[in-house]
C-alpha cells in the first residue's frame, strides 16, 4: 500500500497520504490538471523508516540513487525532470517541488530551491509557492530533532509570506495558518495569537473571494479548526465547540466532483476528525471520542497513524482487548505509526494478564529502534522466565 513512495507505481488501495501521491504526480506529469495541494505533510521519520523497511536501495533521499534496474516508467521520468530542472518553467517547478513535498523528499527540496530562490515581494505566485515550500521542507526537517531544538528563525518565511503575499491564493492563507497554529502550540501569548487571528481572518477572507464552492468550504474549515486554538487557550471549551462545529458544518457541505476533489474532501474530514476527537477527549466525553475516532478509520482504514487514535481512547476507556487490536492493526499497516502500534499493542497485552505475546511486540520496537528506551524497559520489566532471559540480554547487549 505504501508502494508509490519507493517506485510510484499505482495502487488500488492504500492510505489518504498515498492518494495524494497519485493525484500529486498527475497533476505535474498531465498538462492542464489543476494544481494539488494537499493538507497533511508526513513527517521526515516516515521516509527513514519506510527505507528501512523497504530495503537498502530505497533508504534514499533523492530519486536518483536508486538504480536503475528498480526505476518504474513514472520514476524514470521524475529523474529526468529532476535532472533537468533549472530548464522546467516555474509552474513545473512548482508542482513538481509540491509533489516532492508529499513524497517527503525534503533535503531534496532544500537543495533545488535556494534559500533566495524566492521573495514575498515577487509578483509571481509560483516563486512564492516555491518559497512556501522551502520553508515547510525546512521547518519539517527539524521534527527529526526534539521541539526544543526548534527555532523562531524557522518561522520567519512563512511570515514573510503571511505578511507580504496574503492575495497569493491560496499560500497566503496557508503560511499565516501555518504561523498561528505553530504560535499557538508554541505558547505564545493570547494577545499574539488574537493578532495573528485578526490576520487569519484576512487571509480566508482574501483566499475564498475567488474560490470555487468546494474550496470555499475547504479553506473556511480549515480556517475554524485552526481558530479553535485561541479559545482552547483560553480554556473556554463552549467556543472552542462552536467553531469545531463550523468547521465540521463546511467540511460536510464540500461536493467533490473529481477524483482530486474526492481525496481533498477526504483528507479534510480525517484532520477535522482527528481534532475533534482530541477535543472529546478535552472536554471528558469519552463515548463522543470513541464515535469520533471510529468515524476516522472509516475516512481512511489504510492508515495506521488513525488506529492509533483509536487505541488510545481504548486505551483510557481501560477497554484493553479492543485497544491492543486497534493497536496491532496500526502496527501491520506500516509508518507512520507501525512502532508506536506494536508498542502500545504490548502494553495493552500486558494489561490482560499476557507476557510472552507483549514480549514479541516489544522485541519488535527494538529492532525498529535500537535506540528505544521505552522498549528497552518493557522488555526489562518483564516476568523473570526462563524464556525471556535471552530477549533480556539482547536488549541490554543492543547498548553495548
Amino acid at each position: 500500500m505504501l508502494r508509490p513512495y519507493l517506485d510510484l507505481t499505482a495502487v488500488e488501495i492504500g492510505p489518504l497520504h498515498v492518494q495524494c501521491i497519485e493525484e500529486g504526480w498527475s497533476a505535474f506529469a498531465s498538462e492542464g490538471r489543476p494544481y494539488f495541494l494537499p493538507q497533511r505533510a508526513m513527517p521526515p521519520g516516515f521516509r527513514i523508516q519506510l527505507g528501512e523497511e523497504a530495503g537498502a536501495p530505497y533508504a534514499l533521499s533523492d530519486p536518483r540513487e536508486l538504480p536503475g534496474r528498480f526505476r518504474s516508467d513514472r520514476w524514470t521520468l521524475l529523474c529526468g525532470a529532476l535532472d533537468n530542472w533549472r530548464d522546467l518553467g516555474r509552474d513545473r517547478q512548482s508542482r513538481l517541488a509540491s509533489f516532492l513535498h508529499s513524497m517527503c523528499l525534503y533535503p531534496l527540496l532544500l537543495t533545488l530551491i535556494p534559500e533566495s530562490g524566492g521573495t514575498a515581494n515577487s509578483t509571481d505566485a509560483n516563486d512564492i509557492h516555491l518559497m512556501f515550500w522551502r520553508a515547510s521542507a525546512n521547518f519539517l526537517g527539524k521534527q527529526l530533532k526534539r521541539a526544543s531544538t526548534y527555532q523562531v528563525e524557522d518561522m520567519v518565511p512563512f511570515q514573510h509570506i503571511a505578511l507580504n503575499a496574503l492575495e497569493v491564493v491560496p499560500v497566503g492563507f496557508n503560511a499565516v495558518a501555518k504561523v498561528f497554529v505553530q504560535k499557538a502550540k508554541t505558547g505564545a501569548t493570547v494577545s499574539e495569537l488574537m493578532e495573528w487571528g485578526t490576520l487569519f481572518e484576512r487571509a480566508i477572507s482574501t483566499a475564498s473571494a475567488g474560490m470555487d464552492e468546494f474550496d470555499r468550504h475547504l479553506y473556511t474549515s480549515r480556517f475554524y479548526r485552526g481558530m479553535g486554538f485561541l479559545p482552547q487557550r483560553q480554556n473556554d471549551k463552549r467556543e472552542v465547540g462552536r467553531l469545531m462545529d463550523l468547521a465540521e458544518v463546511h467540511a460536510r457541505s464540500m461536493r467533490p466532483t473529481t477524483t482530486a476533489q474526492s481525496v481533498l474532501f477526504r483528507e479534510n474530514m480525517h484532520a477535522l476528525l482527528e481534532s475533534r476527537t482530541k477535543e472529546a477527549l478535552w472536554v471528558g466525553h469519552g463515548d463522543l471520542a470513541l464515535s469520533r475516532a471510529l468515524q476516522l478509520v472509516e475516512i481512511d482504514p489504510f492508515d495506521s497513524k488513525a488506529w492509533t487514535e483509536v487505541g488510545q481512547v481504548r486505551y483510557l476507556r481501560e477497554e484493553w482487548r479492543d485497544a491492543s487490536e486497534a493497536y496491532a492493526v496500526a502496527a501491520m499497516l506500516g509508518p507512520p505509526a507501525s512502532a508506536v502500534g506494536r508498542y502500545m499493542a504490548g502494553a495493552c497485552l500486558r494489561k490482560l494478564g499476557l507476557q510472552l505475546v507483549p514480549a514479541l511486540f516489544f522485541r519488535d520496537v527494538l529492532e525498529l529502534d535500537p535506540l528505544g528506551i521505552s522498549p528497552r524497559m518493557a522488555i526489562q520489566d518483564l516476568p523473570e522466565i526462563e524464556v525471556l532471559k535471552a530477549l533480556k540480554c539482547w536488549s541490554d547487549a543492543m547498548t553495548e
